[in-house]
Protein backbone atom coordinates (compact mmCIF):
# COMPACT_ATOMS: atom_id res chain seq x y z
CA UNK A 1 0.00 0.00 0.00
CA UNK A 2 0.91 4.00 -0.71
CA UNK A 3 1.46 5.34 2.25
CA UNK A 4 1.41 9.48 2.75
CA UNK A 5 3.32 11.91 4.71
CA UNK A 6 4.46 15.80 5.35
CA UNK A 7 7.99 16.90 5.86
CA UNK A 8 8.61 20.22 6.47
CA UNK A 9 10.64 22.01 3.65
CA UNK A 10 11.70 25.66 3.30
CA UNK A 11 8.84 27.27 1.75
CA UNK A 12 6.14 25.31 4.18
CA UNK A 13 4.92 21.42 4.78
CA UNK A 14 5.49 19.02 1.68
CA UNK A 15 3.61 16.40 0.79
CA UNK A 16 4.87 12.80 -0.43
CA UNK A 17 4.10 9.21 -0.71
CA UNK A 18 5.81 6.28 -0.10
CA UNK A 19 5.71 2.39 -1.19
CA UNK A 20 7.72 0.46 1.16
CA UNK A 21 8.78 -2.99 -0.13
CA UNK A 22 7.04 -6.43 1.47
CA UNK A 23 10.76 -7.87 1.38
CA UNK A 24 14.34 -6.60 3.50
CA UNK A 25 15.17 -3.10 2.02
CA UNK A 26 18.79 -3.48 0.76
CA UNK A 27 18.85 -0.80 -1.96
CA UNK A 28 19.01 3.21 -1.63
CA UNK A 29 15.56 5.05 -1.44
CA UNK A 30 14.21 6.11 -4.98
CA UNK A 31 12.60 9.22 -5.05
CA UNK A 32 10.68 10.56 -8.01
CA UNK A 33 10.29 13.66 -9.12
CA UNK A 34 7.32 14.81 -10.97
CA UNK A 35 6.27 16.35 -14.42
CA UNK A 36 4.58 20.25 -14.36
CA UNK A 37 1.23 20.59 -13.96
CA UNK A 38 0.75 17.64 -11.86
CA UNK A 39 2.14 15.81 -8.52
CA UNK A 40 3.53 12.84 -7.02
CA UNK A 41 0.60 11.10 -8.13
CA UNK A 42 1.56 10.79 -11.47
CA UNK A 43 3.89 7.80 -10.24
CA UNK A 44 1.48 5.85 -8.53
CA UNK A 45 1.09 3.04 -11.20
CA UNK A 46 4.76 2.42 -11.80
CA UNK A 47 5.49 2.63 -8.19
CA UNK A 48 5.19 -0.78 -7.72
CA UNK A 49 7.10 -1.87 -10.25
CA UNK A 50 9.89 0.11 -8.82
CA UNK A 51 10.35 -0.95 -5.36
CA UNK A 52 11.82 -3.96 -5.32
CA UNK A 53 13.93 -4.05 -2.26
CA UNK A 54 14.03 -0.42 -2.07
CA UNK A 55 11.83 2.46 -1.05
CA UNK A 56 9.95 4.50 -3.68
CA UNK A 57 9.04 8.24 -2.46
CA UNK A 58 7.31 10.47 -4.69
CA UNK A 59 7.13 13.96 -3.62
CA UNK A 60 4.83 17.08 -4.24
CA UNK A 61 6.82 20.09 -5.54
CA UNK A 62 5.85 22.97 -3.35
CA UNK A 63 2.55 24.79 -4.80
CA UNK A 64 1.45 21.10 -5.86
CA UNK A 65 -0.80 18.66 -4.97
CA UNK A 66 -0.68 18.44 -0.93
CA UNK A 67 2.17 21.11 -0.57
CA UNK A 68 1.61 24.14 1.02
CA UNK A 69 0.75 26.61 -1.59
CA UNK A 70 4.34 28.57 -3.32
CA UNK A 71 4.61 31.61 -5.36
CA UNK A 72 3.79 31.54 -9.05
CA UNK A 73 7.50 32.29 -10.61
CA UNK A 74 9.46 29.45 -8.62
CA UNK A 75 12.99 28.49 -9.80
CA UNK A 76 14.13 25.01 -10.07
CA UNK A 77 16.85 25.53 -7.50
CA UNK A 78 13.67 26.26 -5.52
CA UNK A 79 12.20 22.64 -6.14
CA UNK A 80 15.53 21.13 -5.75
CA UNK A 81 15.94 22.85 -2.38
CA UNK A 82 12.28 21.41 -1.20
CA UNK A 83 13.17 18.00 -2.25
CA UNK A 84 16.19 17.78 -0.24
CA UNK A 85 14.44 18.68 2.73
CA UNK A 86 12.42 16.04 1.90
CA UNK A 87 15.45 13.52 1.09
CA UNK A 88 16.95 14.57 4.24
CA UNK A 89 13.81 14.12 6.40
CA UNK A 90 13.19 10.60 5.09
CA UNK A 91 16.61 9.22 4.19
CA UNK A 92 18.83 11.05 5.94
CA UNK A 93 22.12 10.95 5.19
CA UNK A 94 22.55 7.89 3.17
CA UNK A 95 22.87 7.90 -0.48
CA UNK A 96 19.79 8.22 -2.48
CA UNK A 97 18.66 7.49 -6.30
CA UNK A 98 16.50 10.00 -7.85
CA UNK A 99 14.17 9.55 -10.95
CA UNK A 100 12.69 12.77 -12.46
CA UNK A 101 9.97 12.78 -15.87
CA UNK A 102 9.62 15.36 -17.86
CA UNK A 103 10.01 19.04 -16.12
CA UNK A 104 10.69 16.93 -12.90
CA UNK A 105 13.81 15.68 -14.54
CA UNK A 106 15.28 19.46 -14.35
CA UNK A 107 14.89 19.08 -10.46
CA UNK A 108 16.42 15.81 -10.35
CA UNK A 109 19.53 17.43 -12.11
CA UNK A 110 20.05 20.38 -9.98
CA UNK A 111 19.59 18.13 -6.78
CA UNK A 112 22.35 16.27 -8.58
CA UNK A 113 24.21 19.44 -9.41
CA UNK A 114 24.48 20.52 -5.84
CA UNK A 115 24.67 17.35 -3.58
CA UNK A 116 26.41 14.82 -5.83
CA UNK A 117 27.98 13.52 -2.41
CA UNK A 118 24.10 12.32 -1.77
CA UNK A 119 22.83 11.15 -5.33
CA UNK A 120 24.13 7.38 -6.34
CA UNK A 121 22.25 7.86 -9.42
CA UNK A 122 20.25 9.32 -11.88
CA UNK A 123 17.36 8.40 -14.21
CA UNK A 124 15.96 10.79 -16.69
CA UNK A 125 12.96 9.87 -18.80
CA UNK A 126 12.14 12.29 -21.69
CA UNK A 127 13.84 15.25 -20.69
CA UNK A 128 12.88 18.76 -21.84
CA UNK A 129 16.13 20.37 -22.56
CA UNK A 130 15.06 22.73 -24.94
CA UNK A 131 17.61 25.02 -26.88
CA UNK A 132 17.51 28.71 -25.73
CA UNK A 133 15.51 29.81 -28.72
CA UNK A 134 12.64 26.82 -28.10
CA UNK A 135 12.66 27.59 -24.63
CA UNK A 136 12.57 31.83 -25.21
CA UNK A 137 9.45 30.49 -27.70
CA UNK A 138 7.57 28.04 -25.35
CA UNK A 139 7.87 29.80 -22.17
CA UNK A 140 5.42 32.48 -22.73
CA UNK A 141 3.21 30.06 -24.66
CA UNK A 142 2.44 28.11 -21.35
CA UNK A 143 3.87 29.44 -18.60
CA UNK A 144 1.66 32.24 -17.48
CA UNK A 145 -0.68 32.45 -14.29
CA UNK A 146 -3.82 30.06 -15.05
CA UNK A 147 -6.73 32.58 -15.69
CA UNK A 148 -9.71 31.38 -13.23
CA UNK A 149 -13.05 32.81 -14.29
CA UNK A 150 -16.89 31.79 -14.18
CA UNK A 151 -16.99 30.39 -17.55
CA UNK A 152 -16.38 26.61 -18.04
CA UNK A 153 -14.55 27.24 -20.94
CA UNK A 154 -11.37 28.74 -18.82
CA UNK A 155 -11.05 24.35 -18.07
CA UNK A 156 -10.85 23.39 -21.42
CA UNK A 157 -6.49 23.15 -21.99
CA UNK A 158 -6.39 21.28 -18.40
CA UNK A 159 -9.30 18.68 -19.47
CA UNK A 160 -7.47 18.78 -22.68
CA UNK A 161 -4.16 17.83 -21.12
CA UNK A 162 -5.73 15.63 -18.22
CA UNK A 163 -8.00 13.76 -19.80
CA UNK A 164 -8.63 13.98 -24.02
CA UNK A 165 -4.71 13.02 -24.25
CA UNK A 166 -4.95 10.57 -21.63
CA UNK A 167 -8.35 8.55 -21.79
CA UNK A 168 -7.17 5.79 -24.47
CA UNK A 169 -4.31 4.70 -22.76
CA UNK A 170 -5.44 5.44 -19.31
CA UNK A 171 -9.25 4.85 -18.74
CA UNK A 172 -11.73 7.05 -17.25
CA UNK A 173 -10.69 6.85 -14.07
CA UNK A 174 -7.08 7.51 -14.26
CA UNK A 175 -7.56 10.54 -16.51
CA UNK A 176 -9.89 11.76 -14.31
CA UNK A 177 -7.67 11.85 -11.29
CA UNK A 178 -4.96 13.09 -13.04
CA UNK A 179 -7.27 16.19 -14.55
CA UNK A 180 -8.44 17.43 -11.04
CA UNK A 181 -4.74 16.99 -9.57
CA UNK A 182 -3.91 19.94 -12.17
CA UNK A 183 -6.64 22.04 -10.51
CA UNK A 184 -5.55 21.76 -7.01
CA UNK A 185 -2.67 24.80 -7.63
CA UNK A 186 -4.93 27.06 -8.93
CA UNK A 187 -3.90 30.35 -10.73
CA UNK A 188 -0.37 28.82 -10.16
CA UNK A 189 -1.26 25.60 -12.40
CA UNK A 190 1.51 26.60 -14.94
CA UNK A 191 4.16 27.78 -12.08
CA UNK A 192 6.31 24.75 -12.78
CA UNK A 193 6.31 25.69 -16.57
CA UNK A 194 7.89 28.61 -15.86
CA UNK A 195 10.42 26.79 -13.79
CA UNK A 196 11.44 24.72 -16.61
CA UNK A 197 11.95 27.23 -19.59
CA UNK A 198 13.79 29.33 -17.47
CA UNK A 199 16.36 26.92 -16.30
CA UNK A 200 19.84 26.89 -17.68
CA UNK A 201 19.88 23.72 -18.86
CA UNK A 202 23.49 24.41 -20.70
CA UNK A 203 24.90 25.43 -17.78
CA UNK A 204 23.61 23.12 -15.34
CA UNK A 205 23.40 19.69 -17.07
CA UNK A 206 27.00 19.33 -17.67
CA UNK A 207 28.32 19.21 -14.35
CA UNK A 208 25.94 16.25 -13.40
CA UNK A 209 29.04 13.84 -12.83
CA UNK A 210 26.85 10.39 -11.06
CA UNK A 211 26.20 7.57 -13.33
CA UNK A 212 22.93 8.92 -15.45
CA UNK A 213 20.38 6.90 -17.35
CA UNK A 214 18.44 8.61 -19.99
CA UNK A 215 15.57 7.29 -21.42
CA UNK A 216 14.14 8.71 -24.24
CA UNK A 217 10.55 7.49 -25.81
CA UNK A 218 8.67 8.12 -28.89
CA UNK A 219 7.11 11.15 -27.54
CA UNK A 220 7.66 14.69 -28.92
CA UNK A 221 10.57 15.04 -26.36
CA UNK A 222 12.66 12.79 -28.53
CA UNK A 223 15.24 15.58 -30.11
CA UNK A 224 15.35 17.06 -26.66
CA UNK A 225 16.01 14.07 -24.57
CA UNK A 226 19.09 13.34 -26.82
CA UNK A 227 19.69 16.38 -26.73
CA UNK A 228 20.39 16.39 -22.72
CA UNK A 229 22.69 12.80 -23.22
CA UNK A 230 24.90 15.35 -25.03
CA UNK A 231 24.89 17.58 -22.17
CA UNK A 232 25.98 15.39 -19.15
CA UNK A 233 29.00 13.96 -19.40
CA UNK A 234 27.95 10.49 -17.37
CA UNK A 235 25.00 10.03 -19.61
CA UNK A 236 23.89 6.34 -20.62
CA UNK A 237 21.18 6.81 -24.06
CA UNK A 238 18.78 4.07 -23.86
CA UNK A 239 15.74 4.80 -26.12
CA UNK A 240 12.52 2.59 -26.09
CA UNK A 241 10.93 3.66 -29.43
CA UNK A 242 8.55 1.33 -28.77
CA UNK A 243 7.27 3.19 -25.91
CA UNK A 244 4.93 5.86 -27.46
CA UNK A 245 2.47 6.95 -24.93
CA UNK A 246 1.73 6.44 -21.05
CA UNK A 247 5.44 6.48 -20.05
CA UNK A 248 4.27 5.96 -16.30
CA UNK A 249 1.07 4.09 -16.87
CA UNK A 250 0.32 1.66 -20.00
CA UNK A 251 4.27 1.04 -20.15
CA UNK A 252 4.76 1.17 -16.64
CA UNK A 253 6.23 -2.55 -16.19
CA UNK A 254 8.97 -1.94 -19.64
CA UNK A 255 9.92 1.53 -18.00
CA UNK A 256 10.46 0.16 -14.73
CA UNK A 257 12.11 -2.94 -16.31
CA UNK A 258 14.88 0.07 -17.84
CA UNK A 259 14.79 1.62 -14.57
CA UNK A 260 16.32 -1.15 -12.54
CA UNK A 261 18.39 -2.79 -14.92
CA UNK A 262 20.20 0.54 -14.16
CA UNK A 263 20.21 1.14 -10.84
CA UNK A 264 20.67 -2.48 -9.69
CA UNK A 265 23.15 -3.37 -12.36
CA UNK A 266 25.93 -2.63 -10.12
CA UNK A 267 25.18 -2.09 -6.25
CA UNK A 268 26.95 1.48 -6.56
Amino acid sequence: MIGKGYSDGPFGQLHWRMLVPEQKVTRPDLYCLHPAPFSGLAFTTIMPFLASGRRVIAPDFPGHGGSDRFRPDPGIADYAEAMEAVMEDLSGTAPVDIMGFHSGNLVAAEMAAENSGRVRSLVLIDVPAFDPQARARLQPAVAGRFAITADLRCLEKPWDLGMTKRVDSQGIDRSFEMFTEQLRHGAAMNAAFHAAFTYDVEGRLPLLSRPALILATQSGLLEATRRAASLIPSARLVERLDIKRAVLDEAAEKTATEILHFLDEDIR
